[in-house]
Order: structure tokens, then sequence, then C-alpha cells
């Protein structure tokens, strides 16, 4: 597992360092006001943290392999979409990026059906616009989405 592990962990700091370097991009403004790249940099530092452990303190070669085949596809299509998602989110807008990132992740990486995919993904992009654009007041991307006034 050590050769994995350290894998793992350089894929997680590779993928922190674009991600920060997008969510710099995106404007992470104050700690009084949050903009909208605070949190992707938040993430980022989080990942690359997590990835620096991975890689310095892998795990032991005693351990037993997992039965199951390994999932490299759906690992490169979860962190291919949330890096596109990163790339769209100021021209597609908020709502239409992460409702096609939520159906990515469901149908193609989890293996969710058709309409639980959709469904889920309505749901979600729906709740978190209205939690974070309305209630927090988070100025999001609108995109080309036209939203209610006052949203």
């Amino acid at each position: 597992m050590t050769k994995v592990d350290r894998f793992v962990g350089m894929a997680a700091i590779f993928g922190g360092i674009l991600l920060a370097i997008t969510g710099w991009r995106l404007d992470p403004g104050t700690s009084n006001l949050p903009g909208p790249g605070f949190f992707p940099l938040l993430i980022a530092g989080a990942m690359g943290a997590l990835g620096i452990w991975l890689f310095t303190h892998p795990g032991s070669e005693e351990k037993p392999m997992p039965t199951e085949p390994p999932r490299w596809g759906a690992f490169t299509i979860a962190l291919l979409s949330i890096l596109v998602y990163a790339m769209v989110l100021l021209d597609a807008g908020y709502l239409c990026s992460t409702f096609s990132l939520l159906i990515v992740q469901l149908r193609w990486v989890e293996k969710r059906r058709w309409t639980t995919a959709i469904l889920i993904a309505f749901i979600a992009a729906g709740a978190s616009l209205i939690v974070f654009r309305v209630l927090l007041k988070v100025p999001l991307p609108a995109g080309f989405i036209p939203l209610p006034k006052g949203w």
C-alpha cells in the first residue's frame, strides 16, 4: 500500500494546489465578508495537508489487499469533474455548474440511476443556493440562468 498511498498523497497535493489557484481567482474575500473563493481555498488547504500527511506517513505493506477491484476510473471522473466545476463556475453560474457536478458525481462516480441522480442534484443545488445566496448572502455567480430579484 505504500506506493498507492504515496501516489494518492501526491494526487491530493496536486489537486489542492490547482483548487487553491482556482479559489484565489474567485476572490477569497476578507475575514468579515468571505468571497466565493473562500471555501475552495479552505478545502484546498485541508486537501493539501492531508496529501502531505499521507505522502510522508504511508501505510505499511502488511495490510491485506482489498478483494474488490480499484475504482481508478471513478476517482479520475470525480477529480476531473471538480476541476471542471471550478473552471466553469464563474461563466456558467453556481446553480447550473453545481447541478451538473452533482449529476456527474452521482451518475458516473456513485453509479446511481438517472432519475435518482437528477432528483438529488436538483434538490441539493436548489437548497444550497437558497442557503448560501438567500440566507447567508454569499455573492455567488449568477451565470446565464436568471434568478429572482433579490437573490
